[in-house]
């Protein structure tokens, strides 16, 4: 389930990621802000559609694979705009996107995002306001002896030592597992469609949207209470220790790649299904409780400006209550493009 929430969580998920090399170092908050600046660095470094490397990726054709995602045309009252459904770690592989999805974004006028994975200035602060314990007491004694070691055994095999995570709070923990679970398996956020759209956009000069805010975002986590932590972080322990569900977060993936949206759906039913604290959060918090905003913002934004490029975390574009059917019931026509 939370390698699913991180999928969905979005660009902050994505900055987040980058703690995984830092934590092998002393000083974490230090390293913290090295590690987000350069994901600053990274979000202006590639030419739009340059046939060169973007993070790593080779943005050469590829007639092996879709490539995947899968983006839609919104249209009410003689205005439009894309929406383009991504995904927040990926594969060297998954680029260069597809040719309609490229020349979409090529053609619009600005690209819209949950929030700019560049804005590291303004996730620094947040992040020590909302994952660290800041008394310099290490907090993980007071986890339930069985999720103790459970986490201890994760910890050893992802190479962290306890010291190296002791200032951070549980929900920072589990999101800090679920990546590195992900990076295990080759899926990185290096990699992923946010941050990669981001840099083509800036280095062709368009203008790029936030929907959201990163405190929104971090705030969904840091404001659950001490509780509810826990139990999100033994969720997350139990999902990563468990073969079935584990395989199940790689099948996303796939879903993704195939631009599957019905799969997807099927999916996102079953999850919701699950008696799990971190289930229902999912649905509750991270996503019927964002859809709202998310087709709000792009509703404005359609009637303000010429065919803007939405790219949202494909999950908010799938169920009854995502931000398709939000905007179908306003009015807008919904077409797939592809």
């Amino acid at each position: 389930m939370f390698r699913q929430i991180i999928v969905i969580l979005g660009s902050a998920a994505g900055l987040l990621a980058q703690l995984l090399r830092p934590l092998r170092r002393p000083r974490l908050l230090r390293s913290l802000m090295l590690a987000l600046g350069l994901g600053a660095l990274l979000a202006g470094a590639a030419p739009l559609f340059a046939q060169d490397t973007l993070a790593g990726a080779s943005l050469q054709p590829s007639a092996a694979m879709r490539q995947g995602g899968a983006m839609f045309q919104i249209q009410r009252d003689g205005h439009s705009a894309y929406v383009f459904g991504t995904i927040h770690v990926g594969k060297a592989d998954f680029y260069p996107l597809d040719a309609k999805v490229l020349q979409a974004l090529q053609q619009s006028c600005c690209l819209a995002l949950e929030i700019d994975p560049g804005n590291t200035q303004a996730m620094i602060p947040l992040m020590k306001k909302y994952g660290f314990y800041l008394d310099g007491k290490p907090h993980q004694k007071d986890l339930p002896p069985k999720l103790q070691k459970q986490l201890a055994a994760l910890l050893a095999k992802y190479n962290m030592a306890p010291e190296q995570v002791a200032s951070l709070k549980p929900w920072l923990i589990a999101t800090m597992l679920g990546i590195s679970e992900y990076a295990s398996q080759g899926y990185l956020s290096q990699y992923g469609v946010d941050s990669t759209l981001a840099s083509l956009a800036k280095s062709s000069n368009k203008r790029l949207v936030e929907l959201e805010t990163a405190e929104a975002q971090l705030g969904l986590l840091g404001n659950l209470s001490p509780a509810e932590q826990v139990q999100f972080l033994q969720d997350s322990v139990d999902e990563i220790q468990d073969p079935g569900k584990a395989q199940r977060s790689l099948d996303l993936v796939n879903l993704w790649r195939n631009g599957d949206i019905d799969g997807l759906a099927a999916m996102l039913a079953e999850m919701n299904a699950e008696d799990s604290f971190a289930s229902k959060f999912m649905q509750r918090a991270l996503l019927d409780g964002r859809n709202p905003g998310l087709a709000d913002g792009i509703a404005k934004l359609t009637s303000s400006a010429a065919e803007p490029f939405v790219a949202i975390g494909m999950l908010h574009l799938v169920g009854p209550n995502s931000v398709l059917a939000i905007l179908q019931q306003r009015g807008y026509t919904v077409k797939r493009l592809y």
